[in-house]
């Protein structure tokens, strides 16, 4: 099938061209497309260009096609310009669902509003229950009649990528790029025209957004010079949004893909050197708790749940020395005294007073993110159940658990009331301020470790309840909202990975199938959010200059379009789970990416990373900036700001709970996952024989999971640590090791 046949399955044609901005901005750019297979001699601007389209085949993807256009400037001078290449869609519709990773979700076609950051809702027509999703002004589409335009860059996507899904042809389309051609980084352009019944997606060649704010500038061509932009696509059947997702999860690292993994610093020495800093930072002697930051505002001072108060505690409690338990103790009994009337946690402290979520608010006090007081529900069980299970001489205090049943009732209560979890409630009565959104994603995973705990039907059922209304009105969507409380309810990728600890709770206890297929759906959208490939940094950028790899970073959200080290704030140990569950290594292939990725982004005595403003950012703490956008400008892309954050607990949490060295003794698989190597040196029906290594300056304890493949779907493990074994390595040391089921023996 020629590719012309081929596109027209979408409806769809190509066009090649050019654009040339005028420095006077009261004149128009000029432009000039013409059809992709006219190859030849083109005239644009006193300028003749030789022109070249090819289209092949691929192996292995017959639902694809690679191009390749390259454009070679023979004479003439061209001055801010760039090289396009068009696909436009004849049968289009506003139904059709829009998917850049980590960028545009359903094209972002949602209410906006110009909100100043930090962004909180302000007109009353917003504060209800029955809202409908409202974003801040980013890029989208629009959801009035007319022309609609969405401008980003290939840095603004975890993949260079642009994904969508007719439901009128039953079609899924992809589009793959690179981030960078010779002329700079590439641009992705979506129009909607004549009332949305047509559109067109645009490659530019360097990237010249609309918005002179943005600083993008075209290039300088001169004879002799060549430019090559190339693409893959892929056209596939589909019969709903999650289709799209699912074949993006096979295809993400098609065209870019990482590079090889860096070992750097193993699992146990990063927590040794962040649990040094918590003591050392965190804790000051004139409190009672380990506070989320340094304490230089209220909001890195206490808040509860999301970035890590509550949280923190419990890879503390289990790896920590006796010191970090006891400290880890006493910050559970201070979380206790912050509960409100209503049942739920007060969402910040600092100097003796409670700050609600509401920002600039006059009644910002009575603000409550949901979100909060859920991850602490599932946090507090998983540690009160830890406590109780490993220490037989704990006895758990009346008021916690006393404090923790409040709390699962808060969430029964106001399931009942309103049908939904809310994004916003007020922090005494519990009403909801501002509904709608997957806030509160994490909370069918704590009401079902409520029910396990204290044995109430209730807990499990408004479980299942609220997890099956977030599918229907979220993951069927295409879509999680409301996670952070400082982007109204643009879409964000923390949601997205707290539905899918739920779900995969809920198959854990239940043995639903149902929530075992959710589950796959739910971490296939994931993937969406984690960078697939290895940026290259600018030179000069502290990240270029400490050789940072980019993939297995995640990004936050489609508004503050920063990657960063890690899930907030999970470890994904759910991924792993659901590898195991299921077999399919795509999971296990990314929380290897997402776990491997963390370690290098904590500073430490013999690697300091030094923020964009010259400061040094002392050992053990990690910044949440992975900047390959510059959506902050583009002298902070490969930079960090003098902060410490959230990620830390991420980073401690994958310590505590992902496996270093995963082993099948039968089939002789092995995954690493820690910053180690490991090799198999036989392997026999009954053992495998592994020589595992420390390449680094470090010291190492790995924890090993060996079990068999033939039975692994079938023995389930809430607790990954606890089914695991320990190795320590020496730094640069090899050992080698005979691993059956479930156990090894050291050979030497």
């Amino acid at each position: 099938m020629v590719f012309r046949e081929w596109l027209q399955r979408m409806e769809g044609s190509v066009q090649l061209g050019f654009l040339q901005r005028s420095e006077n901005p009261q004149m128009s750019d000029q432009q000039l497309w013409q059809e992709a297979d006219e190859d030849g001699e083109w005239h644009f601007q006193q300028t003749r260009w030789s022109v070249h389209s090819a289209w092949t085949a691929v192996a292995d993807r017959p639902d694809a096609r690679d191009g390749v256009f390259t454009f070679r400037l023979n004479e003439g001078e061209l001055f801010q310009a760039a090289i396009r290449v068009r696909f436009d869609f004849a049968k289009w519709s506003q139904d059709n669902y829009v998917l850049i990773p980590a960028a545009v979700y359903n094209g972002n076609r949602f209410r906006s509003k110009p909100v100043p950051y930090p962004p909180i809702y302000k007109d009353e027509e917003d504060l209800i229950p029955d809202m409908t999703t409202l974003i801040t002004d980013i890029p989208r589409l629009t959801l009035t009649s007319g022309n609609s335009l969405l401008e980003v860059t290939t840095q603004d996507a975890a993949t260079p990528a642009i994904g969508v899904f007719s439901p009128a042809l039953q079609k899924a389309f992809w589009l793959l790029t690179t981030t960078h051609t010779e002329a700079g980084t590439t641009g992705i352009v979506m129009e909607e025209q004549h009332g949305y019944s047509e559109a067109v997606i645009t490659l530019s060649a360097p990237s010249m957004r609309s918005d002179v704010s943005k600083g993008d500038h075209g290039a300088t061509f001169r004879a002799g010079d060549c430019i090559t932009l190339s693409v893959r696509l892929y056209i596939t059947e589909a019969s709903c949004i999650q289709h799209l997702f699912d074949r993006f999860a096979d295809i993400r690292k098609d065209v870019q893909q990482p590079k090889a993994m860096q070992h750097q610093l193993p699992f146990s020495e990063a927590f040794a050197t962040i649990e040094r800093k918590y003591n050392e930072m965190n804790w000051h002697n004139d409190t009672t708790y380990y506070a989320v930051g340094m304490r230089e505002n209220q909001y890195q001072d206490w808040q509860c749940g999301w970035v890590g108060g509550g949280m923190s505690t419990y890879p503390l409690l289990r790896l920590g020395g006796e010191l970090s338990r006891d400290r880890a103790v006493q910050t559970l009994h201070f979380l206790f005294s912050t509960q409100a009337e209503s049942g739920f946690f007060q969402g910040m402290y600092t100097q003796g007073r409670f700050y609600g979520d509401g920002f600039d608010r006059e009644d910002s006090e009575r603000w409550h993110l949901l979100r909060k007081s859920s991850d602490v529900l599932y946090f507090v069980l998983k540690q009160i159940r830890y406590l109780e299970k490993a220490h037989a001489d704990w006895l758990t205090p009346l008021g916690w658990i006393a404090g923790t049943q409040r709390l699962a009732d808060a969430f029964v209560q106001l399931w009942t009331r309103y049908g939904q979890f809310g994004q916003f409630v007020d922090i005494t009565s519990g009403d909801i301020i501002v509904g709608g959104s997957t806030s509160a994603a994490i909370a069918p995973a704590g009401l079902v470790l409520a029910y396990d705990y204290f044995g109430d039907q209730t807990y499990l059922r408004i479980a299942e309840e609220s997890a099956e209304h977030y599918y229907v009105y979220h993951t069927r969507l295409g879509v999680t909202t409301g996670g952070p409380g400082e982007i109204l309810q643009c879409p964000d990728s923390e949601s997205a990975f707290s539905l899918l600890e739920s779900f995969q709770v809920l198959y854990e206890y239940t043995q639903d199938a149902k929530w075992l297929a959710r589950s796959e759906e739910m971490a296939k959208q994931c993937m969406s959010w984690v960078v697939s490939y290895d940026f290259e940094w600018p030179e000069g950028s502290e990240f270029h200059r400490l050789g940072m790899r980019s993939t297995g970073t995640v990004f936050a959200n489609t508004q503050n379009k920063h990657s960063a080290p890690g899930i907030c704030t999970l470890s994904g140990d759910s991924l792993f789970k659901l590898y195991r569950a299921t077999g399919n290594k795509r999971y296990l292939s990314l929380i290897q990416d997402i776990s491997h990725s963390l370690m290098p982004y904590m500073s430490r005595e013999d690697r300091i990373i030094r923020s964009w403003d010259g400061i040094d950012l002392s050992p053990g703490w990690v910044n949440e900036r992975v900047n390959l956008s510059d959506w902050e400008g583009s002298a902070c892309v490969g930079g960090v700001f003098a902060g410490s954050c959230w990620s830390e607990v991420a980073l401690m949490l994958t310590s505590l709970e992902i496996p270093g060295l995963y082993v099948q003794p039968d089939t002789g698989f092995l995954c690493v996952l820690d910053h180690i190597e490991a090799q198999v040196d036989a392997h026999t029906e009954e053992a495998i024989v592994i020589t595992v290594t420390n390449p680094t300056r470090f010291a190492a304890q790995v924890l090993l999971f060996i079990e068999n493949e033939s039975e692994m779907r079938g023995q389930l493990c809430h607790d990954l640590r606890s089914g695991g074994k320990l190795l320590e390595l020496a730094p640069g040391e090899s050992r080698t090791i005979r691993c059956v089921t479930e156990s090894f023996q050291l050979v030497n």
